[in-house]
């Protein structure tokens, strides 16, 4: 396993951005992340796939068993490193969803990036996915 997501303080600094499933009941995961009508193999892949054409961001490691993935995404011009950790979770009946968790390792502000790629990231899913059972609003 990459990270626990259950030991993710619920105070963060502005540099982070923590997207959940309704489920998970965490007040401080904004945005939600939606239920996938896909198996969580196909919203592995497409993610993957999402993750890897956008600029200067590579896979760190893909963890099959424990269903998480680590991405790299380095900024333009000081090429700072931001770290976006994801948890994929089966939901039964070809549902799934997951958990991103985005953040700077240095400094304290980012200028709200990490949020803007969580929703960045999960409207590309819906838009590759189709339909969710609840609907993705940035």
């Amino acid at each position: 396993m990459l990270l626990d997501f259950a030991k993710i303080p619920a105070t963060r600094r502005p540099n982070a951005c923590l997207a959940c499933p309704p489920h998970w009941n965490r007040s401080d995961g904004d945005p939600v992340s939606p239920v996938f009508k896909a198996p969580v193999e196909r919203l592995r892949e497409v993610l993957v796939r999402i993750a890897a054409q956008e600029l200067r961001t590579h896979l760190l490691c893909l963890d099959v068993q424990s269903r998480q993935a680590e991405f790299e995404q380095r900024s333009r011009i000081l090429r700072f490193p931001d770290t976006t950790t994801v948890a994929f979770e089966p939901m039964g009946g070809n549902r799934s969803s997951l958990a991103i968790f985005s953040r700077a390792r240095y400094g304290y502000w980012d200028f709200a990036v990490n949020r803007r790629r969580v929703e960045r990231w999960l409207k590309a899913l819906g838009e590759s996915l189709g339909p969710t059972d609840n609907a993705f609003a940035p």
